[in-house]
């Protein structure tokens, strides 16, 4: 795991970033999921994390995407923002996590999404998502209980209203 050097900014997100994101997105899961998920859920998990490769056709889609990065430019945190207000991912590196860094991102899209005119933002978030997404302003408006591969997880549908 990597530490950052020197201080956090959000930038946009480049091509080139694709492996890091995609180790970051690994990481986390790995890291931050047994907090709040089994062994077998957190593996399940890990099973849906993409590829680098998956990750870039992804984020090509059209979607704005933001990356917390050191000075070096190394990559500990992303977010993306689909047209329609929704969240799909939100990812940070156990480094940084709980450290209030990742705030700083999400208020950066938050502030793009206003003035891109929208009027409500929304996510399907984790556990430890949900802790952050309710210190942010964000309600639950349901846990939703589904399979992975034969497994049973939860997360849950929340949103805000700008």
């Amino acid at each position: 795991m990597r530490e950052p050097d020197g201080d956090l900014t959000v930038r946009a997100y480049v091509p080139d970033d694709v492996p890091r994101l995609a180790e970051i997105f690994r990481e986390a899961v790995a890291a931050i999921g047994p907090a709040d998920y089994s062994a077998a859920q957190v593996a399940a998990w890990l099973r849906r994390v993409p590829s680098a490769e998956g990750l870039a056709e992804g984020l090509g889609d059209g979607r704005r995407v933001w990356v917390l990065a050191d000075q070096a430019g190394c990559a500990f945190a992303f977010i993306d923002l689909e047209p329609d207000g929704h969240i799909d991912l939100l990812y940070a590196s156990p480094a940084i996590a709980g450290t209030g860094a990742v705030a700083g991102l999400l208020a950066h899209l938050e502030a793009h999404a206003r003035d891109a005119g929208m009027v409500r933002l929304y996510a399907e978030a984790s556990a430890a998502a949900r802790r952050f997404f309710l210190k942010q302003g964000y309600a639950v408006s349901e846990r939703r209980d589904f399979r992975i591969d034969g497994v049973e997880i939860y997360n849950f549908a929340m949103e805000k209203r700008l």
